[in-house]
């Protein structure tokens, strides 16, 4: 967005420089991006001195993650935890701003391709000849469209925006997701505009108005409706269970919290926390983005229910079911494996782990639920598995 790559300027990058400034004519919007990024680079910057303003700004765009993806390879979940991190961050020492998240971009190469990185300006012309057609290597001789999508990382690239969509959606407004993918995708969406997206990677200047042109009403329209509206939600580094409206855990022991909160910042896990009332019920007091996203339901949906409701009416008096009720009679901590149900009604199978969390004098107040989720399939593989039984007990409270 500058016209540099690893901060030196280059013809080829010009346009893309003067599209932004066009998009942002006042000179009120800077670009702090560098060239080969990742999460984990990003967040050292930020960490010294990269974000030291006298006036913070009002909002942050933060695109990261592209090259975790395409040039390390990184897992979706590692992806998402380091711009988690990196959020929790801005929000930390920019008080006041809030961070809009376009998201990773689609790119390529196709399905099938070996990657393709691309070079520095002058390496590889022919990387930049915006062939439509122009073949990528693939193995066996195939050839398709460089441009082809899905790509080889499309499944990668949308995971790690769902949670970012649903940890916006849960972040009580300091935190806002755009779905930029159809700035760069044919109208169909099986092939990425060689006129946007010239290289299967950069956004080329057509590419970067199209962008910015989604952007620009986002960035100046975000927060100002509620500008002042409350008081600004406390954020630490790590971005605390606290953080986001997904919930409380005022009612939680303080040492136990202290963990919880922790393991939330951290765990690709969907989690959630029930608060054992006299009643005998279980209501749900917090549950994460992740929770979230995997179920389906929203947050307003979830808190106050006890976790039956993902059950099925049928499902009443199973071997998990007994030795779940048995645990939490007996105030220990189990392990099960469940049948649970996506808001959509698709099976769940879930490796669910339940952690007594206990007050200061020995009492279970609350139970912390792992939810390792699995769509189930009936192609006989691992989610074939129709197994909604398969208990086992022990050991999980000191893997907390």
């Amino acid at each position: 967005m500058r016209g540099t790559q690893f901060s030196e300027a280059y013809d080829e990058l010009r346009p893309r420089s003067e599209a932004f400034r066009e998009a942002f004519p006042r000179g009120d919007v800077f670009a702090f991006g560098i060239s080969g990024d990742r999460t984990q680079h990003l967040l050292y910057r930020v960490r010294n001195g990269e974000l030291e303003f006298r006036h913070p700004p009002r909002v942050v765009v933060i695109t990261i993650g592209t090259n975790n993806v395409g040039r390390d390879n990184d897992e979706a979940h590692d992806i998402f935890l380091g711009l988690r991190a990196c959020i929790g961050e801005v929000l930390t020492r920019l008080p006041g701003s809030k961070v809009l998240l376009p998201g990773i971009l689609p790119r390529g190469p196709p399905v099938g391709a070996r990657a393709q990185m691309p070079p520095a300006p002058g390496e590889d012309s022919t990387y930049h000849s915006g062939v439509a057609e122009e073949p990528t290597p693939l193995a066996a001789g195939y050839k398709v469209s460089k441009y082809a999508q899905p790509g080889a990382h499309t499944a990668v690239i949308g995971h790690v925006n769902r949670r970012l969509a649903a940890l916006a959606a849960g972040s009580g407004g300091l935190v806002k997701y755009v779905d930029c993918a159809e700035c760069f995708l044919t109208e169909d969406g099986t092939a990425l505009r060689s006129d946007l997206m010239r290289d299967a990677l950069h956004p080329t200047a057509a590419g970067m108005r199209a962008w910015l042109a989604k952007l620009k009403p986002e960035i100046e329209n975000f927060g100002v409706a509620d500008e002042g509206s409350g008081p600004r939600m406390d954020v630490s580094p790590t971005l605390p269970s606290t953080a986001f409206n997904h919930g409380s855990l005022d009612t939680v022991d303080e040492q136990s919290r202290s963990l919880v909160e922790h393991l939330v910042s951290w765990t690709p896990h969907a989690l959630c926390v029930s608060h054992m009332t006299p009643k005998g019920d279980g209501p749900i007091v917090y549950c994460n983005d992740n929770f979230v996203l995997q179920t389906g339901y929203s947050v307003e949906e979830i808190l106050g229910r006890d976790c039956r409701f993902l059950q099925s009416t049928n499902d009443v008096d199973t071997e998990a079911l007994s030795a779940i009720r048995s645990a939490i009679a007996e105030g220990r901590a189990c392990r099960v494996r469940i049948m649970n149900y996506h808001k959509d009604g698709t099976e769940l199978v879930n490796d669910l782990e339940l952690i007594p969390l206990h007050s200061d004098s020995g009492k279970v107040t609350h139970y912390l639920g792992i939810q390792r989720f699995r769509r189930n399939t009936t192609d006989g593989g691992e989610l074939g598995d129709k197994s909604r039984t398969v208990p086992s007990t022990g050991g999980a409270y000191s893997k907390l």
